[in-house]
């Protein structure tokens, strides 16, 4: 596993692949799940639109998945995806 400086994980994915990991993230719950079986969870998900990140995710250590796990659980809740609540709506403009 690799840390940053700071002591925190380093996922080892691009940005572009980060926001499809979010996007593939989208009706998935974090909180409501351990990072392992989302890890399984995301990797299903991504296969369907890029193998090759699923088994990236597939890859990642338990230390990994937590942080990953905690940042899709932040994004969910600033964009008001919070557990149990309504999805966003879309934009109109």
């Amino acid at each position: 596993m690799a840390v940053a400086p700071e002591g925190r994980a380093v996922i080892p994915i691009y940005f572009d692949e980060l926001a499809d990991v979010l996007r593939a993230c989208t009706r998935l719950r974090p909180d409501e799940c351990s990072p392992t079986h989302l890890r399984r969870l995301m990797a299903d998900h991504l296969a369907q639109t890029n193998a090759k990140l699923a088994r990236k995710v597939l890859a990642f250590d338990g230390t990994q998945m937590v942080a990953l796990s905690a940042f899709v659980l932040q994004a969910q809740a600033l964009v008001g995806m919070a557990a149990g609540g309504p999805t966003p709506a879309v934009p109109t403009a």
